[in-house]
């Protein structure tokens, strides 16, 4: 009988363990819902979907617009190059 309790124990214990390992570990990593907008206004690769699986890809985003990957990543760089002029 007090087996069977130790290994409950044991288990909440490594269940716990492992619960707090997942939750630390989730905050290292890049949290893409959780980017901020584009300072530009212009949508992110983040806030669009994939529509078209080609050459370039084309996404569809959230002003009701298609981009391109290029047209997105000339979005981003424009901003960020304002962001380093300031």
């Amino acid at each position: 009988m007090s087996n069977n309790g130790t290994n409950r124990i044991r288990r909440a214990v490594l269940s716990g363990l492992m619960l707090a390992a997942g939750l630390i570990s989730g905050c290292a990593m890049d949290n893409p819902f959780l980017a901020p907008p584009a300072t530009s206004g212009k949508p992110t690769v983040w806030n669009c979907t994939m529509v078209q699986m080609s050459s370039p890809p084309k996404y569809a985003c959230d002003d009701d617009k298609t981009y391109t990957a290029f047209q997105l990543r000339d979005f981003r760089e424009k901003a960020a190059s304002a962001i380093a002029r300031k």
